[in-house]
């Protein structure tokens, strides 16, 4: 028997519950409701606000190294309003 340490989720249960969650949460960030509440999000965190001059706060992820796709990157500018 494999003995776990205090207050860690073993790996195996972890992917199981990724598992069940994972369509859920790709469901709700591929819908309308869900890209508007991210784009909202992500505006707050960069402190700008809708139609102010700073870039797209998803220049941010770019500078971090993660990567938006670019009809991503141009379906939240365009519904902040830093399309164009």
């Amino acid at each position: 028997m494999t003995q776990h340490e205090p207050n860690r989720i073993p790996d195996d249960a972890l992917e199981a519950l990724a598992r069940c969650l994972l369509p859920e949460i790709r469901s709700f960030f591929e819908s309308e409701e869900g890209q508007r509440e991210y784009a909202e999000w992500l505006l707050n965190k960069s402190g700008g606000a809708a139609g102010s001059p700073v870039g797209s706060p998803l220049d941010d992820h770019a500078q971090q190294g993660i990567k938006i796709k670019p009809h991503e990157k141009a379906k939240a500018d365009e519904k902040l309003g830093l399309a164009g």
